[in-house]
């Protein structure tokens, strides 16, 4: 009798466990809201259905009777395996809604500009720079530098010693010849300063000292009406409202994505979910159009993905007359590790050619794994067209990703590892409802999507830029025709018109 009330409170125990671990798992289910209101029927109905079976294997009398111990054992076993399922899936279900909530998350920037002294330089804290002379380029990114030279005296109590100069060549030649003791100058643009002549040593020759942290470059704010005259606002349905995506693809390759650094990669990505179509459209990054953070001076675009990607929107928007409602970026490693997440990816290419890492790659179709890919699409090189060449190959990975994500098998088999090259590598300025909205069209009805690429491209020459005043740097002139007719492209995709090839030719 004593046993047959352990064995009962066994029961009970577990079975309450059961419906503590269903009940987590159904709520964790419905606040990631992912799935479509049939599938979330039938999983509320399959909890309900395991939750009663269990209760009347237990515990359900006949005539008095207590049930069976055959009985009760097959429920205990029924009921342990319940538990285990749903534990499982609050894990999986936790995982995810971590992910999405982190590359979702509005980030809080952290904008700096850096100190630098020689590399033998005694100084090791702000506070032993006291008496030293600052070097400042004087029409270059003047607000930021002005706001660093205001922490610094703050920080020193005392007004600092500053000489300027033209550019910024000059500048570190200051620095190296002892002219000057330390010198201002964004971090970012040290990868563009090792790109010239005679500076490829820079980070061998100086050293960062400090980082004094300033503001970030925000969009001028637009002149509106009278808030009584404004027409409501709408929130944005991604599921029946074209959109448009601005990709960003950082040329950095460390764990984490820095949000001032250059852009490798600029395609906008307009998708229209009515028609299931998606316009990829590049940009080069050479491209020789108004910097928003010179005031509209010409600049390299991939120059204003320094300032923050609102710079880099703002330009883009400038450029093509539109308006880009969203981001999404990713640097060279969360890259790499999200192909080899979603299992490599298969992409075609007229001719082949070798990478300036060494790999081969073949004409015609090529399975790539997340090095090989990496290496694809940064080759320019050895690419027929050069720049141009290379934003068509990054178009054809991106396009290669789409459809490898939207094929349903691949989310469900590679979770765990496509959830883990997200983080700290990718993040988008869409909401986690977008998100998990476009999540639940596509499973309610598994469309194929048809995917176009053009790209916009110039002529290659040399001019001044906003970001290296003074000096000539390669740059590519705007084709002022073709970024028309990618205008007319980006608003027949919005309009639901329906692409042709006639239409994508000329890139």
């Amino acid at each position: 009798m004593k046993k047959n009330k352990v064995f009962t409170g066994i029961l009970i125990a577990v079975f309450l466990l059961q419906l503590i671990a269903e009940g987590m798992a159904a709520f964790m289910i419905f606040r990631l809201n992912m799935l479509p209101t049939m599938y979330a029927a039938v999983l509320a109905g399959v909890f309900v259905f395991f939750a009663l079976l269990t209760g009347l294997l237990m515990f359900l009398h006949r005539k008095g009777r207590t049930p069976g111990l055959a009985r009760r054992i097959i429920a205990l076993v029924l009921a342990i395996l319940t538990l285990f399922g749903s534990g499982l899936a609050f894990v999986v279900t936790g995982d995810i809604y971590k992910t999405m909530e982190g590359v979702t998350t509005p980030e809080v920037s952290k904008v700096t500009r850096s100190i630098y002294v020689r590399t033998e330089d005694p100084a090791q804290t702000l506070a032993d720079t006291a008496d030293y002379t600052y070097a400042a380029v004087e029409n270059y990114d003047t607000e930021s530098t002005q706001q660093a030279l205001k922490v610094i005296e703050a920080e020193l109590s005392k007004t600092v010693d500053v000489k300027y100069f033209v550019t910024v060549p000059e500048m570190v030649d200051a620095l190296y010849s002892g002219e000057v003791d330390a010198m201002i100058l964004n971090s970012a643009y040290v990868l563009i300063l090792e790109e010239m002549d005679g500076y490829a040593d820079f980070s061998q020759k100086a050293r960062l000292l400090h980082d004094v942290p300033v503001a970030e470059w925000t969009p001028p704010t637009q002149e509106t009406e009278p808030v009584e005259t404004q027409p409501v606002q709408v929130e944005r349905n991604v599921t029946n409202t074209p959109f448009a995506v601005y990709i960003s693809g950082s040329d950095t390759r460390s764990s984490y994505l820095p949000t001032n650094t250059r852009s490798d990669v600029n395609i906008l990505a307009v998708v229209n979910p009515q028609t299931k179509q998606v316009l990829l459209l590049n940009t080069p990054r050479d491209y020789y159009v108004q910097n928003p953070a010179g005031g509209g001076s010409r600049d390299k675009l991939t120059h204003c993905g320094i300032y923050g990607v609102d710079c880099s929107i703002s330009a883009l928007e400038n450029l093509y007359g539109i308006k880009i409602d969203y981001n999404a970026r990713i640097n060279f490693t969360g890259f790499e590790t999200l192909i080899d997440a979603i299992g490599g990816i298969t992409v075609y290419t007229d001719t082949g050619f070798s990478t300036s890492g060494g790999t081969y790659v073949g004409a015609g179709e090529n399975y790539l794994n997340g090095k090989e890919a990496l290496a694809f699409a940064r080759e320019r090189y050895h690419v027929a067209g050069g720049d141009n060449g290379r934003g068509k190959n990054q178009m054809k990975v991106i396009e290669a990703v789409i459809k490898k994500l939207t094929s349903g098998t691949t989310i469900i088999s590679n979770y765990s590892q496509i959830l883990a090259s997200m983080q700290g590598m990718f993040a988008t300025s869409m909401s986690m409802d977008d998100i998990s909205s476009l999540v639940r069209m596509q499973l309610t009805d598994m469309a194929r999507w048809d995917i176009h690429s053009f790209a916009v491209t110039g002529k290659t020459g040399s001019a001044v830029t906003y970001s290296m005043p003074g000096q000539n740097l390669s740059v590519m002139f705007v084709n002022e025709e073709l970024v028309a007719k990618a205008g007319g492209l980006i608003q027949k995709v919005m309009d639901g018109q329906i692409l042709t090839a006639a239409d994508l030719s000329g890139s």
